[in-house]
């Protein structure tokens, strides 16, 4: 049994938001530091190891609503109308992020990892490429 102890440097109280594990044990999650209705929030991301040990973090400006990890990127859908797509062991930016209209719900990549599903707040699903162009 393991406690994850996200890393902080406020004394406010830290929250885990979302949490994603990867196939090979790999754990995100997203903390928010502050209070739940503070436009303030701080978010961060978070890789744990499969024994809990923590390996990297960065900060968000923005709050992620949707996460799907991969073998070697963690792909996020985020309250701010963005899809970003990261590097699984350093957490920074692989592409820019791709703008949509309205806050993203879900995200899921296919099997074989052609394309991102993207589910929207309005109810509609955006597939996007995710390899290079043919």
């Amino acid at each position: 049994m393991k406690s994850l102890r996200p890393p902080s440097e406020s004394s406010l109280p830290t929250t885990v938001s979302s949490l994603a594990v990867g196939l090979e044990g790999q754990i995100i999650a997203q903390t928010a530091v502050g209070e739940q209705s503070s436009l303030k929030d701080k978010f961060a991301l978070h890789l744990y190891s499969v024994n809990g040990k923590h390996l990297s973090s960065v900060t968000l400006d923005k709050q992620v609503m949707a996460m799907c990890v991969t073998e070697d990127f963690v792909v996020l859908g985020t309250m701010q109308c963005g899809l970003e797509i990261r590097d699984l062991q350093s957490l920074q930016a692989a592409v820019p992020p791709v703008p949509m209209r309205v806050p993203i719900h879900s995200v899921s990549v296919t099997k074989e990892k052609s394309h991102i599903l993207v589910g929207l707040e309005d109810g509609k699903l955006i597939v996007v490429g995710a390899g290079p162009p043919a």
